[in-house]
């Protein structure tokens, strides 16, 4: 456990002094900036407005700063060979993987906090303040966050970051719209596609069960500071993350097992 700790702390100390990754925070922090003039065009809407537009920026920028960490973390250190005396050591390629993807979630945990933080701020700027629903919600945010870092681990195990690159974001892209893809299956036109769908949708993760902002509860789209999730919800959403991002490390941590870098 202690070389698992001590690997997850090297990583955390080289990812949070990565620029590009203050480049993905300062655009997140813009987009906040930016729901308080959305909010200002809505009539009596303004903190809600704010509220999911800020959430919904958080989600998408924690998710590009998932892949782009997962991605370039561990291919720079296959690339340039400093993984090789580390695995020299008596020091398992398990627990090396895993170490990996801790020190990863311990950076993305610091990025979503301090999102958080802000959005709160401007939040109290427009005269709102912050609910329960609000922690629901970025719950769901990191629980969507581990996964994608589990992804990203996974294709870097075996392909290049281009490549991984275009695998997360596809992946991403289908999961936010697997409902949307799943309904456009049933039209007359292309129910030829509906088995491939229904693969497609059974094997690849439904990443819109994390997305944070407006859902459609009981035919009426609810925002985060009604009724928009419960903790059950949380609870499940949070078990079925799990379970991907399991399936995702063990495969990533069986690729790096096998593969040579003699």
């Amino acid at each position: 456990m202690q070389k698992i700790l001590a690997i997850a702390q090297n990583t955390f100390k080289e990812a949070i002094r990565d620029r590009i990754l203050y480049g993905f925070l300062f655009f997140a922090l813009v987009l906040i900036v930016f729901s308080l003039v959305l909010g200002q065009l809505s009539i009596g809407e303004q903190v809600r407005v704010t509220l999911d537009v800020g959430l919904a920026g958080i989600s998408f920028f924690s998710v590009l700063m998932s892949i782009f960490l997962g991605i370039s973390l561990l291919h720079k250190e296959i690339e340039k060979r400093t993984i090789y005396p580390v695995l020299a050591k008596p020091i398992s390629r398990a627990a090396y993987l895993i170490g990996k993807f801790l020190g990863l979630s311990a950076t993305m945990f610091v990025q979503i906090a301090l999102m958080t933080l802000f959005l709160i701020v401007v939040l109290w700027v427009q005269g709102g303040s912050p609910s329960f629903g609000l922690l629901l919600a970025i719950a769901l945010s990191v629980v969507e966050m581990l996964l994608v870092i589990a992804m990203a681990l996974f294709f870097t195990s075996f392909s290049r970051p281009f490549l991984s690159g275009l695998f997360c974001l596809g992946i991403f892209a289908a999961g936010r719209n697997a409902d949307l893809i799943s309904k456009l299956a049933e039209v007359k036109a292309l129910a030829w596609l509906e088995p491939v769908v229904d693969g497609a949708t059974t094997i690849l993760p439904n990443l819109y069960v994390f997305y944070p902002s407006g859902k459609l509860v009981e035919g009426s789209w609810a925002s985060v500071h009604d009724q928009f999730v419960s903790s059950g919800y949380v609870a499940s959403a949070a078990g079925y993350g799990a379970a991907y991002t399991a399936v995702f490390l063990l495969l990533s941590i069986v690729l790096l097992w096998r593969r040579d870098f003699i």
